[in-house]
């Protein structure tokens, strides 16, 4: 790649502001630009890709399916650039950052309340902390650590055991009050959650009904 093929950060900036607002106006109020300056700047970066960016109908702004595929690329990059820019900013070159992935329950009920004594102990460091629920791509993804339900399944990633958990199933007191047997709980409606998909399959094995279908 050359760097002709590398358009300029304000136009890229401009092109992400209108993709985000689907407004020039809008975009233009971001960035201290006006209309046009945004419209001419997003002109030009379509002009060096030979590529619609947005389908323009009558005051209508919407992006393209080229323009959806490209800013879904760029914008991680833009962000990231602003991330870099303010951390230097900030600790001037030096210390450095720790950038987790946490479940959110997790990270707000244990992991936050026991980060002052690291602060304290390493002032130089900058925590940035991502709540997720699903699995890091360690792959595609710049996380430095992970904090998750299960192993990862990448070589070259070091899984510690942090804690073990005890699961229980719970119901509305109507249902626990009346005499239930386990297998007819597969006709009541059952609340999955997303991040474990396998939950209530893996409880009925576990309480004896192998063969309900969860």
């Amino acid at each position: 790649m050359t760097r002709r093929a590398i358009p300029s950060l304000s136009a890229l900036q401009a092109f992400d502001a209108a993709a985000r607002l689907l407004s020039f106006t809008r975009a233009g109020e971001e960035l201290s630009l006006t209309q046009s300056a945004v419209s001419r700047q997003i002109q030009s970066l379509e002009d060096a890709i030979g590529t619609p960016l947005f389908d323009r109908t009558g005051n209508r702004l919407t992006l393209t399916e080229a323009g959806h595929g490209y800013h879904a690329e760029i914008a991680p990059l833009l962000e990231s650039l602003r991330n870099a820019t303010l951390r230097l900013m900030a600790f001037k070159g030096s210390g450095g950052v720790l950038r987790l992935a946490v479940l959110p329950t997790f990270g707000m009920k244990w992991l936050v309340p026991r980060l002052a004594g690291f602060v304290r102990a390493h002032p130089e460091v900058q925590i940035e902390l991502n709540t997720r629920t699903t699995p890091v791509d360690w792959r595609t993804e710049s996380f430095d650590a992970a904090i998750q339900h299960g192993r990862p399944l990448v070589s070259g990633v070091i899984a510690h055991r942090l804690i073990g958990e005890q699961l229980v199933a719970v119901a509305a007191p109507s249902l626990v009050d009346s005499t239930v047997d386990i297998a007819d709980l597969a006709a009541v409606p059952l609340l999955q959650q997303i991040t474990r998909p396998e939950g209530w399959a893996r409880w009925f094995a576990a309480a004896g009904s192998r063969h309900v279908d969860a």
